[in-house]
């Protein structure tokens, strides 16, 4: 029974047949059996009755259900009758019905061989309004589904998991990630990347997640107007700086492909550009003496940096105003 329900939900995700010429609807009647074991009539009547779901023939695949249930009744439950209403709401583009048929399957159901079938159908449902399906608003507008295909992807990750490589639980987790890059709203996307990390912290999905998260905190710093930058807080630079550093340390080669050395400059230019305008705030206030300390700390942590060449100049004048200034 495990090998059948197993290999009838792959049957149904993937539309593949496995006997040619087992089952056959001759004339609108029952199914008939040509020369076949038990367990090539069962896996290929669900191939069959996957096909008749993408009609969208409602009746016809309430037809063809009874019948498989009478031909395999030890076989046939609950669950499939929901995988099949699931499954036919969804080729006929119904998907909040079709989400309520899987979600009472997952529920009631967890164990059921067609479980797997079911969150796969519901990621594709989700991706869907990732890309923009449209939902319908109190039944007068239509906005697009994002925050509904978000709310999908979280839900399959927190029932599948995130420890399987190809599982759709990670593949869901990432689509959200995704999602939130496109969307350009960084710091969801840094937080469900390092979700992700959480759980791979090597291996080609750690690798990925460590370099989205440096990338999505510099991006998150730099998505006002450069002149506008250094009035933000700095903690993401400092934080996009330790990923980059952390990249560079365990995949050398690949972080001077993808010019991690360069970026981590451009963080400390901004770094240092950030703590000078601090000290000109300080200066254009009369506390001279605070306005030092900064244009003395840039220079001694960010000496090769265009600011610290600004900072020098600013104390020279400093000091050429008031010889006893930082005294």
């Amino acid at each position: 029974m495990c090998f059948l329900g197993w290999a009838a939900s792959i049957l149904l995700t993937c539309g593949q047949g496995v006997v040619a010429d087992t089952w056959r609807l001759k004339d609108g009647e029952k199914w008939k059996a040509v020369e076949a074991d038990p367990q090539e009539k069962y896996v290929h009547a669900l191939a069959e009755l996957k096909k008749l779901v993408q009609t969208g023939d409602a009746k016809a695949v309430k037809d063809a259900l009874e019948q498989l249930k009478e031909e395999f009744p030890d076989r046939v439950g609950p669950d499939l009758d929901l995988f099949i209403g699931g499954e036919l709401r969804y080729w006929q583009d119904r998907y909040n019905k079709a989400m309520t048929q899987f979600e009472k399957l997952l529920e009631d159901y967890p164990g059921s061989d067609f479980a797997a079938a079911a969150l796969e159908r519901e990621f594709a449902m989700g991706r869907d309004y990732l890309n923009g399906r449209k939902i319908s608003v109190l039944g007068l507008f239509k906005i697009a589904g994002y925050a509904e295909g978000v709310e999908i992807m979280e839900r399959i990750s927190d029932r599948a998991g995130l420890d399987e490589p190809n599982g759709v639980g990670l593949r869901a987790a990432i689509a959200v990630a995704e999602h939130f890059e496109i969307k350009e709203d960084y710091l969801e996307a840094h937080l469900k990347w390092a979700e992700i990390a959480s759980y791979w912290e090597t291996g080609a999905v750690g690798r990925r997640a460590l370099y989205r998260m440096a990338e999505n905190n510099l991006a998150a710093y730099n998505e006002p107007r450069p002149e506008r930058r250094h009035h933000y807080d700095a903690s993401k630079l400092t934080t996009a700086r330790a990923y980059y550093e952390k990249f560079l340390l365990l995949y050398p080669k690949e972080g001077k492909e993808k010019g991690i050395p360069g970026k981590i400059e451009q963080i400390d230019e901004q770094m240092a550009y950030k703590q000078f305008t601090i000290g000109q705030y300080y200066r254009r206030t009369g506390e001279s003496r605070a306005a030092n300390l900064y244009f003395d700390m840039v220079v001694r942590n960010w000496p090769g940096t265009a600011a610290a060449a600004l900072a020098r100049d600013a104390l020279e004048q400093s000091l050429d105003s008031d010889p006893t200034d930082g005294k």
